[in-house]
């Protein structure tokens, strides 16, 4: 549901179950520039809106948009990873490798960012007929593919001018960090 309403930023979700709320995202205006990014907000975190970059690149018959995360806004895992093709969420080794490329330089190897990336191409020019859940895509050009993820998420960290997320900032400002300075006698 919610790779469904990140999809969506135009349609509002309600999900309860008998207690609780457990999703609640209003619809966005459609003259709001900024929904895409209120919508992933809902669901991924104010720290992600606040420390995300804009993607948009397109060559030839690609595009690519979405927003990525500064490399010091990361996780252990892969779970705030959300991948789409042509509007439909997926999971691929060709985009999850391309990711992992293009944040070897900033992290770790056990430290994964935070992405949501929409590739936008000819249908096809991929097939999503591959397993039944529709989740597993097979591209004409993986390799032209995986280079404009590359590309496109290596140019938005470099145009970031590598600054830190918030959230480092704050902790590294917060009182507990600061320890008192004492010169040994």
């Amino acid at each position: 549901l919610k790779r469904l309403a990140m999809a969506n930023p135009y349609v509002a979700f309600t999900f309860k179950d008998e207690k609780r709320t457990l999703l609640q995202c209003a619809a966005q205006s459609l003259e709001d520039e900024g929904a895409a990014l209120k919508r992933l907000g809902d669901i991924m975190g104010a720290d992600f809106t606040e420390n995300a970059v804009a993607i948009d690149l397109e060559q030839e018959d690609f595009r690519l948009t979405g927003f990525a995360g500064l490399p010091t806004l990361n996780r252990a895992n892969a779970q705030y990873q959300f991948l789409f093709v042509n509007g439909r969420p997926v999971k691929d080794k060709i985009l999850n490798h391309g990711v992992k490329v293009a944040y070897a330089d900033y992290l770790a190897r056990d430290r994964f960012p935070l992405v949501c990336l929409f590739l936008e191409l000819k249908p096809e020019a991929v097939d999503m007929n591959v397993h039944p859940a529709k989740t597993e895509v097979r591209f004409r050009e993986p390799g032209k593919v995986r280079s404009i993820i590359v590309s496109a998420l290596k140019n938005a960290l470099k145009q970031s001018g590598f600054r830190a997320s918030t959230t480092v900032s704050d902790e590294a400002l917060s009182p507990k960090a600061l320890k008192p300075f004492r010169v040994p006698r």
